[in-house]
């Protein structure tokens, strides 16, 4: 009887601990490297922070409105797959590693010519705010 209860009670743990980590509060903070056209790159300041709901699905910026928040491209792939764009005037392909805590962002813009973005990220825990989907579950057209 008492192994049961201690199964039970680890059972209980697990899951506990299995929500919480499936629930991400990020604040990073890095370089960025900055290219538009043939100019030279400009290497600036990076800063970010998100939350992920990997229950859910989305994640989303800063204070987590709707307009803020964006499905998660995959949230089983190691490193979380945040964003992965490839059409219309943008490729995108963001990712949190959650054992090294880092945030890589690479997008390219082709608007008018073409912007590459490449930062690179080191996170730390910050409070974790629930992403806030627009109505009816869908994120907004933009995508982070």
């Amino acid at each position: 009887m008492r192994h049961a209860v201690c199964a039970f009670a680890l059972a209980i743990l697990g899951s506990t601990s299995a929500q919480g980590q499936a629930r991400i509060g990020e604040r990073c903070s890095g370089t960025e490297t900055i290219r538009v056209g043939d100019a030279a790159p400009q290497i600036v300041p990076y800063a970010l922070t998100f939350s992920a709901d990997l229950a859910t699905g989305y994640y989303c910026y800063a204070a987590c409105r709707a307009e803020q928040t964006y499905a998660i491209s995959d949230r089983a792939s190691d490193p979380i797959r945040l964003a992965d764009i490839h059409g219309g005037n943008q490729t995108r392909l963001m990712t949190f590693d959650r054992r090294t805590a880092t945030l890589v962002d690479h997008q390219v813009i082709r608007l008018l010519g073409s912007t590459t973005r490449s930062a690179t990220a080191t996170c730390r825990a910050a409070p974790f705010h629930a992403p806030v989907p627009l109505p009816g579950g869908r994120p907004p057209d933009a995508r982070g």
